[in-house]
């Protein structure tokens, strides 16, 4: 996967993530920022590190729930955001 479309497949995922969580202002810019620069999976696994409220935390915890319930341990999925052969 060539840089460009990797970028871009983050910059669309960073809008969808941030719309779900409903996040606007500075929080969005953050999480935005974090999926842009790590991916969905390094955004999922360590959101605790980021300056967000408790209740931005809460609402990654549900979306990593579902996500989860229907794709099995954030670990093992693919988001297709990293440029890693796959």
């Amino acid at each position: 996967m060539n840089q460009d479309r990797t970028e871009q497949i983050r910059e669309n995922n960073a809008e969808t993530i941030t719309w779900i969580l409903g996040a606007t202002g500075k929080t969005k810019e953050i999480i935005k920022s974090c999926i842009i620069d790590q991916g969905i999976k390094a955004f999922l696994l360590h959101h605790k590190d980021l300056e967000l409220a408790t209740e931005e935390h809460e609402k990654i915890g549900i979306l990593k729930r579902v996500i989860q319930t229907f794709d099995g341990d954030i670990e093992t999925i693919n988001f297709g955001d990293m440029d890693e052969g796959c």
